[in-house]
C-alpha cells in the first residue's frame, strides 16, 4: 500500500503542484481574520494530533484493523476472531495506505490532516460569500462552528469525522447544482456519495442525491451515463468482495442473499450478539424488552447525559426545521435534503439510532437555520472564533468521557498537551501495552490485560482478541474462533465448542 501511495504521488505531481499554487493564490486573498483562523484550526488539528486517542472504538477496533491490513492485508474470516473487525472501512484502508509502520507506529492521523484541508475549502467559501452573497456559501463556512465537537475525533482515525465533514460538501454541492448541472459536477456529487457509502454504510441513503439528479437532469446526462455507470458497479464489486473476505456475507451485517458456502462464515449468532449490543447502544443499554415506541422514543431522549442532550437537540431541529424552512427558505433542494433526513433517521432507528449515524444531518440542520437568521459574515466569524476558543477545552483539562458517554465501564479520557509531545506524538492507545499470551482450542492469540473493557483489544500484537470477550462467547453461544490454517494469514473460522 505504501509503494502504490509513493507511486500515485508521482504520477500526479503535475495536479499537486496545480493544487498548491491555487493554494498559494487564495491564501494571499485571505483577510489576517482568515489567515489566523486557519493557523489555529492548523495548531489545534496538529496538537490534538500527537496526544492519545480518547475514542473507545480506537481501543476495540480502529487500531487492530489498521494493523491488519498493514501487516496481512484482506483477511479470511477476521469477523470471527472480533466481530467489530468485520465492519472496515474504506477510510481505514486509507488509513493504512498512509501509514508507515517501517517509520512510525504513532501516526494515525488522516482525520487531522482532513479537518485542516475542509476548513481551507470553509473558509474560502466564506471569503467568498462577501462578493456573492450565496446563502449557500456562508452555509457551507459554518460549519467549523461545530469544531468543539469535531475535535475529538481528529486524534483517531475514526470514519465518523470524514462522514460529518464530506457530507455537507454534498449538500453543498447538491443545493448549488440542483437547478443546473453539468456532466462533472454530477460525476463530483457521485463520487462523493460513493465515497461516503463504502466510509460508513449508514449514509447509503445519500445515494438518493445523485438518482434525484440524474431523474431531474436525465435529457442533459443520458448520452454519458456508461462511465458512472460501470464505475458504480465496480465499487459494488469490491465492497461485496471486502463483506465476503471478512465475513462470508455478501450485505454483511445483513443476512440477506446469504448464497455462499464457505468454512469462514460469521455465526449467525456472532451477527445478532452485534445488532442487539449496537441497537442497544443508542438507549444507554437500557431494558427494552416489551417496550412500545412511545416508550423507546422517551428511552432514547432519556439517555445517559450527553447521548441524551444530543437526541434532544437532533428532535428539536427534526420537528421546527420544516416550519422555518417555510418562513426562512422555501428552497427546493434544502427540503429534499430535510425529507432524505427524515428518511435516514427513520432508518436509523430501526437498526441503531446512535447519534454518530445522524449527526451530519443534525449539523446541517443547525447550519441552515443558523444562517437563515444570521446572514452577516462577520457574525458567522463571530460565532466561529468562540468555537475555536471552545474548542482548546480538552488541552487545559482532562475530560473523562466514560462520565458523558454509554461507555461507564471504562476509562477513556483526554490526554492534556505536554511539551514532549510537540516534538514526538504520544501513543495512538490509551491502554496499557502489557498483554497477555493466551490458547482457546489450539489457537494461540494475545489478549490485554485483565483490567481492560471487554471489547478492547487496543495495540496488542497480532493475533489480539479480548480474553474476556472470547470466554463470554464460549460460556453464552459455544463458539470459539480458530485458523483456517497454521498460518494466520489464511484468516479464521468459528467451531462449536462443548
Amino acid at each position: 500500500m505504501s509503494s502504490i501511495t509513493i507511486a500515485g504521488l508521482w504520477l500526479f505531481k503535475s495536479d499537486i503542484k496545480t493544487h498548491f499554487t491555487q493554494f498559494k493564490n487564495s491564501w494571499i486573498l485571505f483577510s489576517k481574520t482568515y489567515k489566523l483562523g486557519l493557523l489555529f484550526i492548523f495548531s489545534i488539528a496538529l496538537a490534538m494530533s500527537s496526544v492519545t486517542p480518547s475514542i473507545f472504538d480506537n481501543e476495540s477496533y480502529y487500531i487492530q484493523t489498521i494493523k491488519w491490513l498493514n501487516e496481512y492485508g484482506f483477511v479470511k474470516g477476521l469477523g470471527n476472531l472480533h466481530i467489530f473487525f468485520a465492519q472496515m472501512s474504506s477510510w481505514h484502508i486509507l488509513q493504512a495506505t498512509f501509514t508507515f509502520p517501517f517509520l512510525e507506529t504513532n501516526f494515525n492521523d488522516l482525520n487531522g490532516y482532513f479537518l485542516v484541508i475542509f476548513s481551507f475549502f470553509c473558509v474560502q467559501q466564506l471569503h467568498q460569500y462577501k462578493t456573492s452573497k450565496k446563502i449557500n456559501q456562508l452555509y457551507v463556512g459554518s460549519v467549523l462552528v461545530g469544531l468543539p465537537f469535531i475535535i475529538f475525533f481528529i486524534n483517531a482515525p475514526s470514519p465518523d469525522l470524514p462522514v460529518f465533514l464530506i457530507s455537507q460538501l454534498l449538500f453543498y454541492l447538491f443545493i448549488k447544482h440542483f437547478k443546473e448541472i453539468d456532466y462533472s459536477r454530477f460525476m463530483l456529487i457521485l463520487l462523493l456519495t460513493i465515497f461516503l457509502c463504502v466510509i460508513k454504510i449508514t449514509t447509503c441513503v445519500l445515494v438518493l442525491l445523485p438518482i434525484i439528479l440524474l431523474v431531474k437532469h436525465y435529457s442533459l446526462l443520458k448520452g454519458k451515463l456508461v462511465k458512472p455507470i460501470l464505475f458504480s458497479f465496480f465499487v459494488l464489486v469490491l465492497f461485496l468482495m471486502k463483506n465476503v473476505f471478512l465475513t462470508g456475507y455478501l450485505l454483511y451485517p445483513l443476512q440477506i442473499l446469504d448464497v455462499l458456502n464457505v468454512d469462514w462464515k460469521v455465526p449467525t449468532a456472532l451477527i445478532q450478539l452485534f445488532k442487539v449490543g449496537t441497537y442497544n447502544a443508542a438507549f444507554d443499554y437500557q431494558e427494552l424488552a416489551n417496550l412500545s415506541t412511545s416508550q423507546l422514543f422517551i428511552a432514547w431522549i432519556t439517555s445517559f447525559k450527553f447521548n441524551g442532550i444530543i437526541n434532544i437537540i437532533f428532535t428539536t431541529l427534526l420537528i421546527s426545521f420544516p416550519f422555518l424552512w417555510y418562513f426562512k427558505s422555501k428552497e427546493k433542494a434544502v427540503f429534499i435534503l430535510y425529507v432524505i433526513g427524515v428518511l435516514h433517521f427513520v432508518l436509523a432507528w430501526i437498526f441503531s439510532p446512535q447519534y454518530r449515524f445522524f449527526f451530519f444531518y443534525m449539523l446541517f440542520f443547525a447550519m441552515q437555520i443558523c444562517v437563515w437568521f444570521f446572514r452577516k459574515e462577520k457574525t458567522i466569524v463571530f460565532f466561529m472564533a468562540v468555537s475555536l476558543l471552545l474548542s482548546l477545552v480538552p488541552f487545559l483539562t482532562e475530560l473523562k468521557l466514560s462520565n458523558y458517554t454509554t461507555i461507564k465501564k471504562t476509562n477513556t479520557k483526554t490526554s492534556l498537551l505536554k511539551f514532549e509531545n510537540i516534538l514526538e506524538p504520544n501513543v495512538n492507545s490509551s491502554m496499557s501495552p502489557d498483554f497477555e499470551e493466551q490458547i482457546e482450542n489450539g489457537f494461540h492469540y494475545n489478549s490485554p490485560t485483565k483490567e481492560s473493557y471487554f471489547w478492547t483489544a487496543g495495540n496488542t500484537p497480532l493475533p489480539a482478541v479480548n480474553t474476556k470477550q472470547i470466554d463470554f462467547i464460549k460460556k453464552y453461544y459455544k463458539i470459539v474462533p480458530s485458523l483456517r490454517t497454521e498460518d494466520v494469514g489464511d484468516g479464521f473460522k468459528s467451531v462449536d465448542c462443548e
